[in-house]
């Protein structure tokens, strides 16, 4: 019985020390998506993430492989939030203006969280570490779920690869309306606002798409 207890002892330390290490990774992304949240990626740095943490500088480094990967984990989280806001309830059950919908929360969205939204995509990595199965599985996810959203309102019968190459453009194009609002360059091309510019262009791309069809 002695015997037992202390096996059962030693197998609960490692297993409490591991969800202590988790909850602290833990803590340390929420911190860095805060400060990048209120002052962009400038002002993420390991030693205010150990400051925050009231660790060392070295806990933090054996926690992450660098601010990098910790700029990944952050990034992580944004995409799971943009794949909540895409798809919350409330979403027509017309086709067309599902689709439109979701455009315009993207561009909600990108507003609503310049910095950690633009993070996502602008930052460039000191390294040539691929990218995570974990981070490509969950970017396809999003895209996969936009895909299966649009699908219904393209015209029936569309080779799937077609299909999925058409709304992959109509997306990047979505995307580039975020960037330029975004950069506050969208006056520089169009009086319309974002928003409105999004109803258009998916408008205007299922027309074209129907009318080839």
């Amino acid at each position: 019985m002695g015997v037992d207890r202390g096996r059962e002892r030693e197998g609960a330390m490692p297993r409490r020390m591991e969800q202590s290490r988790d909850a602290l990774r833990a803590r340390a992304v929420e911190l860095a998506r805060d400060l990048v949240t209120t002052e962009g990626l400038p002002g993420l740095t390991i030693r205010r993430i150990a400051a925050g943490l009231g660790c060392s500088v070295g806990t933090v480094y054996n926690l992450f492989v660098d601010l990098d990967d910790i700029v990944l984990h952050v990034a992580a989280l944004v995409v799971d939030d943009l794949h909540a806001a895409l798809f919350a309830p409330g979403l027509p059950e017309e086709p067309a203006a599902a689709l439109t919908e979701i455009a315009r929360r993207y561009i909600r969205f990108s507003a609503e969280q310049p910095r950690t939204w633009a993070m996502v995509f602008e930052h460039e990595p000191g390294h040539d570490r691929p990218t995570p199965a974990w981070h490509l599985d969950r970017i396809a996810g999003l895209l996969a779920a936009v895909r299966a959203a649009a699908a219904p309102a393209f015209p029936p019968g569309a080779d799937s690869g077609q299909l999925a190459a058409s709304i992959d453009v109509l997306w990047a194009s979505v995307h580039g309306i975020a960037v330029l609002a975004g950069k506050g360059k969208l006056g520089f091309v169009t009086t319309a606002n974002a928003e409105a510019l999004a109803d258009r262009l998916v408008a205007t791309f299922l027309r074209g798409v129907r009318a080839e069809a």
